[in-house]
């Protein structure tokens, strides 16, 4: 289940990269020409939609992470009132190359594949890799390894910020379990009860007393 909802994660951020890269190479080249541009190209209102539809889920991905970073740093606070949390800065930048890469290498292909797929369903030649040639002065490289860049800077902080806050509550669960119980010794009393008299425990260690007839 975790492993189907990180791949779940991963297409929507590699979605959001390629509709935005797509759009803002366009936006960049051809400025107020953009939509009509587009449209010439098989971009119509099925390409909005999927538009709105894949960033409606990179926003809700937004969202429920941070409902998770917020309900980790409650938890941390509730533990640790005076805990503070740092980001290591090359703990972030060790996180962000490998999430930049990907998402950079994944988004380009699926560019690739949508604009030769465009192409086709309206009767025109596939370009194959020229999708890839500079659009007008616009280099789709260059537009797409910032916005990969863009989104991978966010993902990492979430990441080393999930990370960090769970070792925090992992190592306070692992103290707390080492600790164990508090040792029970035989015949200690437990400082919330009553104090016992001597008196009264004599009297009920003695057997009653024998009744003698007259």
């Amino acid at each position: 289940m975790a492993q189907t909802r990180r791949h779940l994660q991963a297409a929507v951020l590699a979605l959001a990269v390629m509709v935005v890269g797509h759009n803002l190479t366009f936006l960049i080249a051809f400025g107020s020409d953009y939509s009509a541009k587009l449209a010439s190209m098989g971009d119509g209102q099925g390409w909005d939609d999927t538009v709105g539809f894949i960033l409606f889920a990179a926003v809700v991905l937004a969202i429920a992470a941070s409902w998770r970073l917020a309900f980790l740093v409650r938890q941390v606070r509730a533990a640790y009132p005076a805990q503070r949390v740092g980001l290591s800065v090359s703990s972030y930048l060790r996180m962000l190359a490998p999430i930049w890469l990907k998402l950079f290498a994944i988004s380009l292909v699926l560019f690739v594949l949508q604009e030769n797929e465009e192409r086709w369903a309206i009767g025109l030649a596939a370009p194959g890799l020229a999708v890839l040639s500079p659009v007008g002065s616009v280099s789709p490289i260059l537009v797409f390894a910032l916005v990969s860049l863009a989104f991978a800077a966010v993902v990492a902080l979430f990441r080393v910020g999930f990370r960090c806050l769970e070792a925090i509550i992992s190592a306070a669960r692992t103290r707390s379990w080492a600790e164990g119980p508090m040792p029970y010794h035989p015949g200690a009393r437990d400082p919330q009860s009553a104090p016992v008299s001597v008196i009264s425990r004599n009297l009920a260690g003695r057997a009653p007393p024998v009744l003698v007839a007259a």
